[in-house]
């Protein structure tokens, strides 16, 4: 088995492997297997050109250089030039390189247009049906639609400073529930970003006369709001908390 040989083989199905991940992420379609074998394949590919460089050095010398006068060839001079013009358009993040980057992404995804600053009517609206959501859905047990409400790594930090993560663990299919009715008011709301909504107010249960205090945090998947974040805390905790710090 001839080394020559097998190192240019071994180049061709590396790049052709290359070639269908590499479309297939400009193409907005990789997902992360996609992008796992796309990395390890270029690894394979640098280690496999390096080899082809060894065993076709000679070969390439001659590409490069005019034997007859010693200088550069000009079959080099304009690939160099054109990887240059790539490299700093890429790293400057020129409008052509920039558009040329997101062409394939947008012909499969469509060229949306950015959503702008959300209004803070909106805000508000957003806020108060997602708790109305929330609290329908855990006052009457209902563990189908506080999946559709709650993220499935939606994160739970409560009173006693025990956090639980993961939808399944918060709403406890796996053991018997009491329904408690909750009642809820939105202190205020506020956007982080487009997409993030933080929401503070306090909420009173049957179980428990005190006020609680808490903190949700909406995030928006798609055009669906959903509470991916929990922070509950009592009156006391936070007065007790204002006075260290005052002190």
């Amino acid at each position: 088995m001839k080394s020559k040989n097998l190192v240019s083989l071994s180049v061709a199905v590396v790049f052709f492997v290359l070639a269908a991940t590499g479309l297939l992420i400009y193409f907005g379609q990789g997902s992360h297997a996609v992008e796992h074998t796309h990395a390890w394949f270029g690894i394979l590919f640098v280690t496999a050109a390096l080899f082809h460089i060894v065993n076709n050095w000679a070969s390439i010398t001659g590409y490069t250089k005019d034997r007859r006068t010693g200088g550069i060839r000009r079959e080099f001079i304009v690939p160099a030039i054109v990887a240059v013009i790539f490299a700093v358009g890429i790293s400057a993040d020129l409008p052509v390189f920039s558009q040329l980057a997101n062409a394939g992404k947008n012909l499969f995804r469509g060229d949306k247009p950015r959503r702008g600053p959300l209004a803070q009517t909106a805000i508000d609206s957003i806020a108060r049906n997602t708790e109305a959501a929330f609290t329908k859905a855990y006052s009457t047990g209902d563990t189908a639609a506080l999946s559709t409400i709650l993220t499935q790594n939606t994160t739970v930090r409560n009173e006693a400073d025990d956090i639980t993560n993961g939808l399944t663990n918060l709403l406890g299919l796996d053991q018997p529930k009491t329904v408690d009715a909750l009642q809820t008011t939105i202190d205020r709301a506020q956007s982080i970003d487009d997409n993030i909504i933080v929401v503070y107010g306090t909420l009173t249960n049957t179980t428990k006369p005190e006020k609680t205090i808490y903190t949700h945090v909406l995030k928006r998947d798609d055009n669906r709001w959903q509470i991916a974040a929990i922070q509950t805390t009592s009156p006391s905790a936070v007065k007790a908390q204002k006075v260290t710090l005052v002190n």
